[in-house]
């Protein structure tokens, strides 16, 4: 008798026990259900839920985004473009700043939703993430010290000796200098400090975008002047992932919206003192 019972107990015992595990593995199915449907939300309709479009920038890009010398806030074209943006949306907008060197990088791995600094479109950028339609009109150009009159075209770039031509590590001015097989070419981190060397005579010539250029020189006529035409040609747009052809789209309809009621026309006036916005 004692045996059968301690029998009949053992086998409650583990009724109870698969019961229990029964009970919870069927608990876990809505979580992964849920886990898995959010896996399948593709950036628009995450950004559209949690009501924030996350942009990558480079913060010291004069005048496109940078930081006011005062109240360290960001301003710019690209600012008051990418708040514009964002309300024709439905979102808030939230910039992250990011080395440019690694602003394609960090945009593949999920670090934001969209790149919105002056980035040129580029064949080999195209490569690797997708653009939205062209917002500005720009290019890559030379500056020089004021008194300066040695260089007044890309050939005279090649006659330099040492690290004497400054650019961007990663931008469009370092692809030019390659593209002319310039070889002394000094590569900096930002814009800023290529400016500050070109001003003290540390290099003779700086290779950037033709809307920083203006910037720098209408901030300092005396020191800075721009020489010869474009080096390349290249628009800007706002650089996103391939994937995310949802949230092209979106972007793609509010650019066009605010370049057909002059919107762009207005802020491009505000920060170049000229209309650069695409008229197609």
């Amino acid at each position: 008798m004692g045996k059968r019972k301690y029998l009949w107990v053992t086998l409650l015992v583990l009724g109870l026990a698969l019961a229990v595990t029964g009970c919870g593995g069927g608990e876990q199915a809505p979580e992964e259900s849920g886990q898995q449907a959010d896996a399948e939300k593709t950036t628009w309709e995450t950004i559209q839920e949690e009501g924030v479009l996350v942009a990558g920038l480079d913060d010291t890009f004069a005048p496109m985004g940078y930081r006011d010398a005062e109240t360290n806030e960001l301003i710019g074209f690209d600012i008051d473009m990418g708040v514009e943006l964002s309300k024709r949306l439905g979102v808030e907008i939230e910039w992250k700043p990011t080395d440019w060197d690694g602003v394609i990088a960090a945009l593949k791995a999920k670090k934001f939703d969209v790149i919105i600094s002056g980035m040129s479109v580029t064949d080999e950028r195209k490569e690797v993430i997708n653009f939205s339609k062209n917002y500005v009109n720009a290019g890559i150009g030379m500056v020089v010290r004021k008194d300066n009159a040695d260089i007044t075209n890309a050939e005279d770039l090649k006659n330099l000796e040492g690290e004497n031509i400054a650019t961007q590590t990663g931008s469009s001015g370092e692809t030019a200098c390659k593209d002319l097989g310039l070889e002394n070419v000094k590569l900096y981190d930002q814009y800023p400090e290529a400016f500050q060397d070109l001003a003290i005579g540390r290099v003779d010539v700086v290779i950037v975008d033709v809307t920083t250029a203006a910037h720098y020189v209408s901030k300092k006529p005396d020191t800075y002047k721009v020489v010869g035409e474009r080096l390349v040609q290249e628009p800007y747009a706002i650089g996103i992932r391939k994937e995310d052809g949802q949230l092209k789209e979106a972007i793609d309809t509010a650019l066009t919206e605010m370049m057909e009621d002059g919107t762009l026309t207005e802020i491009s006036i505000k920060w170049f003192g000229d209309n650069v916005i695409p008229q197609d």
